[in-house]
């Protein structure tokens, strides 16, 4: 093994001991005790009560919580230095990664080599304040760069925010709707309502970009501000307003998206679900291409629902993908509700997701308010949703979109 100067000197690289004298380090060394593993053996296991540091003389250790690596350690290395000091909990497991020998430390000898000498146990004693002073530091640190980062996230909502409309174009003779209810500061869904005045007619959007936070919070706007962009662009320029202006419109809408962000950003593997249509309102029909999104439905008088289904994969992946354009009509006193998979998947205390079925309830049952005294339908929908879910925790957003068709008198 180790001459004791070795043993010494190994010992003073850890912090607890930088200060301590070397007759105390000496007589710390002395009561080391021989410690060999062989590889994949675990010398103890995170949770269990520390009682001993280590000095690792040849081999290689690996500290983990579970099979997450936190740091390997190889010769020359000090670990444990909290166990010796203290019965606390170890905060992660050390294993072997090849056969290895260390050197022990106990809290016993540890303690009663420090009782013997005083000097020793005061240097202790002022390491330990100077680390917890350094704890105390990083921690505010932390909390500064955790406010920062609250600040940002706070300017970003807002931020996000002006890319939702404000205001939502008023019609005579039908009701539009729109909710995003972000499960964080902010979020990956998204819906728009803007008026396309040369083909007499409004486009409706709902979308659900992949992943959650920040990134997709920026690819929300982008995937947004592009499907606008194109739809009013190529709208301002159609001959003549009609079925074919309408249907080019928005197949060109998505397809011009989806080429733009499949091949300037196909590093990120971002895309999205979108749902995007273009709705006369003289006569309530509407062209829609859905791109791998939850499919909107149409509730009638009776309650009886039609589905809006998919017509094309989602947006943003495959830059030659092709998407169909769908018809659909409502009629008067029915309702499209379109959704995100936030409100069917919403989660109770138990863990019982809200579901398409409950959902659909939900949408007649707004259906029939808005026919009967004129409310909002996403109001009561959202109701049924936050009271299933209770005081669970929402894990991901919730986003709506309704159009209401008054009935003809």
């Amino acid at each position: 093994m180790l001459p004791l100067d070795d043993v010494g000197r190994l010992l003073r690289q850890c912090t607890f001991f930088a200060a301590t004298d070397d007759a105390s380090l000496a007589a710390l060394a002395e009561c080391t005790s021989p410690v060999r593993l062989r590889a994949g053996e675990c010398l103890f296991e995170k949770g269990q009560a520390g009682d001993a540091l280590y000095l690792v003389v040849d081999g290689r250790m690996r500290v983990h919580n579970g099979d997450e690596v936190v740091v390997r350690l190889g010769a020359g290395e000090v670990f444990g230095e909290i166990g010796a000091l203290s019965s606390q909990p170890r905060t992660a497991s050390v294993t072997a990664d090849q056969d290895s020998a260390l050197l022990a430390l106990d809290q016993a000898s540890l303690f009663a080599t420090l009782a013997a000498r005083p000097q020793a146990s005061r240097s202790v004693i002022e390491a330990l304040c100077q680390r917890e002073s350094q704890i105390i530091d990083e921690k505010f640190e932390r909390i500064v760069r955790a406010k920062m980062l609250e600040n940002e996230l706070e300017i970003g909502q807002r931020i996000q925010k002006s890319f939702l409309p404000e205001t939502l174009p008023v019609v005579p003779g039908w009701r539009l709707d729109g909710l995003l209810r972000p499960a964080r500061k902010v979020s990956g869904d998204f819906y728009d309502f803007f008026p396309v005045p040369s083909l007499g007619a409004v486009g409706l959007v709902i979308g659900d970009v992949c992943d959650k936070g920040v990134g997709a919070a920026l690819f929300m706007s982008l995937f947004r501000s592009l499907i606008r962009s194109a739809a009013l662009s190529r709208g301002a320029g159609a001959a003549s307003p009609g079925a074919d202006a309408i249907a080019d419109l928005v197949r060109h809408a998505i397809e011009s998206t989806n080429r733009y962000i499949a091949s300037t950003h196909a590093g990120s593997s971002m895309f999205a679900s979108v749902f995007f249509g273009l709705l006369d309102t003289t006569n309530g029909l509407l062209c829609y291409v859905n791109a791998g999104h939850e499919a909107p439905c149409i509730v009638d008088a009776s309650g009886a629902g039609t589905e809006l289904a998919t017509s094309g994969p989602v947006v943003g992946l495959f830059e030659e993908a092709a998407f169909g354009v769908a018809w659909a009509e409502i009629r008067p006193a029915e309702l499209l509700f379109g959704y995100t998979d936030g409100a069917s998947d919403a989660l109770d205390r138990a863990g019982e997701p809200f579901s398409e079925a409950r959902l659909l309830a939900a949408t007649r049952s707004a259906g029939y308010s808005a026919a009967r005294s004129g409310t909002n339908p996403l109001a009561e929908i959202d109701a049924a949703v936050r009271g299933f879910v209770g005081n669970a925790d929402q894990y991901d957003d919730v986003t709506m979109i309704s159009v209401y068709r008054e009935s003809t008198p």
